[in-house]
């Protein structure tokens, strides 16, 4: 099970993301974190000590010292019975005088950002059948479709291209650098942040202002873009996570990811990102009731081929929407599926080279996907509802990209 001593102890507040971590989204709306439901301003209205001085901020922090979740938090706790939180991720990624000092941190405690996150579009060539129109451009003429078909699949806003027009608000962000005084971590994502012109720009703000050499990359893709620009880019950088996600292998990958695009492709893809001297590879596994049925096939492809030379996590389990939630499977394929997994591992051992590697072991991830099989106290009636939600959701989607999700998962033949 997902061990960390200090998210537990009473001593320090719930979570680290309200002083050590800020998300920027397209418009300028600051957050602590991307699922935070709720904003502390905006950049482009507002300067950054106003924004983290606001009453919102400053009662996030209150509330987390305290050790109360407050509701705009609501999604850790969500994904916390089936999968692992953003608030347990910072408790593992930033650093150990972070976590030990947070036992001082209250709500007039001035934030010592760490780590910025950037979701500055939601242009992406990709339409996987766990995102959906306002976060992928990919997604627009199928999302139109389903939208008129079938309405309830989202909660409605505008589809198209949300993204910054210009870089100003970097300038307004930086404004007070002493908040950015530690930055050690940046980070990228979408959309997809590799097909994105507006990431080249912010990479490049960062190597203009000489703050690029002490800076670690963390960037979420799908690494089906291969834009050789970043090469040169990169290299001003310290150090690079690529978080490139894998959600299934052969067929059923391209049927995940929109139908287009081959797992081979991706492989090639895959190859030509080991050649850059600072990037180290992870594999992130978005786990759904889609995919769950294949991930023993993506732990022996990730052991065979790539085991030594980059790491592997599974801990992400997808909540919203609850029709592609494992916990509302039916009882016996959840029976099913948790004997399967049984041979996956808990833990793997950091590859050669990794910026972790002093840490020998990392937890696979794998432990949270059986506990949300195991979950307990799922509604009746919410488990009938969101799965057949799910198979219809699936048959839809089948229908309109002219594929074949059951052909390829057996265990769900008997549903079909």
């Amino acid at each position: 099970m997902y061990v960390n001593p200090m998210l537990k102890d009473t001593r320090f507040p719930t979570c680290l993301a309200p002083w050590n971590a800020l998300t920027i989204k397209w418009g300028g709306n600051v957050l602590p974190d991307i699922i935070y439901q709720g904003k502390f301003g905006n950049i482009t209205k507002q300067t950054l000590p106003e924004i983290l001085n606001s009453k919102e901020a400053v009662e996030l922090r209150k509330a987390h010292a305290g050790r109360n979740i407050p509701p705009a938090c609501i999604a850790c706790q969500k994904k916390e019975q089936s999968g692992k939180s953003r608030r347990m991720y910072f408790w593992d990624k930033l650093d150990e005088d972070v976590k030990r000092g947070s036992i001082k941190n209250n709500a007039t405690s001035k934030p010592d950002i760490r780590y910025l996150d950037f979701t500055i579009s939601n242009k992406c060539n990709l339409a996987c059948l766990h995102c959906n129109p306002f976060v992928s451009t990919g997604w627009t003429k199928d999302g139109k479709k389903l939208n008129k078909e079938k309405p309830d699949y989202w909660e409605q806003a505008k589809i198209g291209y949300h993204g910054v027009t210009d870089m100003q608000f970097l300038d307004n962000l930086f404004a007070d650098p002493d908040y950015f005084r530690n930055l050690q971590w940046v980070a990228l994502r979408g959309g997809e942040p590799l097909y994105d012109e507006s990431c080249k720009a912010i990479l490049q703000w960062f190597i203009d202002q000489g703050l690029a050499k002490n800076i670690m990359l963390d960037i979420s893709t799908n690494a089906t873009v291969f834009d050789e620009d970043f090469q040169e880019i990169f290299k001003h950088f310290k150090h690079i996570e690529l978080l490139i996600s894998i959600e299934a292998v052969d067929e059923l990958y391209s049927i995940i990811r929109g139908g287009k695009y081959t797992f081979k492709e991706l492989e090639n893809n895959i190859e030509k990102f080991y050649t850059y001297d600072n990037i180290e590879v992870v594999f992130a596994v978005t786990v759904m009731s889609t995919n769950i049925f294949g991930l023993d096939k993506v732990w022996k492809w990730f052991k065979e081929k790539h085991e030594h030379r980059a790491s592997i996590s599974m801990s992400n389990v997808v909540v919203n929407p609850s029709y592609l939630n494992i916990a509302y499977l039916p009882e016996e394929l959840k029976y099913i599926m948790y004997d399967k997994l049984l041979q996956i591992p808990d833990r793997s051992i950091w590859p050669k080279g990794s910026y972790h590697a002093q840490e020998i072991h990392y937890q696979t991830g794998i432990h949270a996907i059986r506990d949300g099989l195991q979950l307990e106290g799922v509604d009746e009636k919410d488990q009938e509802k969101y799965w057949q939600w799910f198979m219809r959701y699936t048959k839809d989607l089948d229908r309109l990209r002219g594929t074949d999700t059951f052909k390829f998962i057996k265990e769900l033949k008997y549903y079909e």
